[in-house]
């Protein structure tokens, strides 16, 4: 038997119940932030699927297709991996051969796809003569951290099911008990409800770190820190992208003007794609123009909202 985080199970059950009643959807998207479970869901389902010997809280864990699954060596599961940070043509393919063969334990076969967002236009379009006309018995789960990225064409032909924790309260709850120690206020915020994340945060004291950092952009915006300090402790941080995400959502939910919330986020997001995109960018200089940007756009609306 798998087995499935708590907050993971009631929308484990609704599946259970679409698989037992033959309605489940051959086509399926796992979505939802990174660290809620996305990967335990799929493997669940799978297994699920595969097992010769059902039972109310998924597979047995014993029948044969279990014990092969369990070994890695179910030939009705493909779970797809890619060597590069692109999912390509090549792999779908593989998927589609798979998908149109026969079942060699004579039951249901399930392709799993993991970060699917990151399928080249040409895997996706592979992909959508499969999803069109669906073979019988088979089930193809995709798996993302962000579902707008698919293709609409990719998305109109997939049933969703968006994966969330409960509300803050109870994962700090469950962080306690994991970790024994209460995590940082705005962590479960942070992590944008997401437990896993969390408790990763946690458990290598990065979560101290960030709590740091974001007393750092406060002292920064209010002209308590110099510039090139700032940037010396923040540039390289791997937690930069979510970090300052983080602090520009809680900075503007304020009564922000709506042209000067646009800019920042503007600013923000531009910096985002750069660091993805162009390579051997100075990461210190690049820091330092959105900081400088961020800091005057920030400034000038409070300065508004005193005057």
């Amino acid at each position: 038997m798998t087995e499935l985080y708590p907050w993971l199970l009631a929308q484990f059950k609704q599946m259970q119940t679409l698989i037992s009643n033959d309605q489940l959807a051959h086509a399926l998207i796992l979505s939802g932030p990174a660290g809620i479970g996305k990967g335990a869901m799929a493997d669940a389902l799978a297994a699920t699927l595969l097992c010769k010997n059902r039972q109310p809280a998924g597979a047995c864990g014993e029948c044969k297709s279990c014990l092969l699954r369990q070994a890695g060596n179910h030939a009705d599961l493909l779970l797809l991996r890619s060597d590069s940070q692109h999912l390509g043509v090549d792999a779908i393919r593989q998927l589609n051969q798979f998908t149109h063969g026969a079942a060699q334990q004579h039951g249901y076969r399930v392709a799993v796809i993991p970060q699917a967002d990151t399928m080249t236009e040409a895997a996706a379009n592979a992909l959508l003569k499969t999803l069109e006309e669906p073979p019988a018995g088979c089930f193809i789960v995709l798996v993302t951290s962000n579902y707008p990225q698919l293709s609409a064409t990719i998305r109109s032909r997939c049933q969703q099911w968006l994966l969330a924790a409960g509300n803050a309260a109870q994962t700090a709850q469950w962080l306690r008990q994991q970790t024994s120690q209460a995590p940082p206020d705005f962590l479960v915020d942070y992590c944008q409800g997401a437990p896993l994340k969390a408790l990763s945060l946690l458990a290598d004291n990065t979560a101290d770190s960030l709590g740091d950092s974001l007393k750092l952009l406060d002292e920064y915006v209010s002209g308590q820190l110099p510039l090139a300090r700032v940037v010396k402790q923040l540039d390289g941080n791997a937690e930069l992208s979510g970090l300052l995400g983080y602090y520009l959502r809680k900075r503007l939910a304020g009564p922000l003007e709506f042209s000067r919330q646009q800019a920042v986020l503007t600013a923000y997001q531009r910096w985002c794609r750069d660091a993805t995109r162009i390579i051997g960018q100075n990461s210190a200089l690049a820091l330092s123009g959105l900081l400088t940007e961020l800091k005057t756009l920030l400034q000038h609306q409070e300065a508004k909202w005193k005057s």
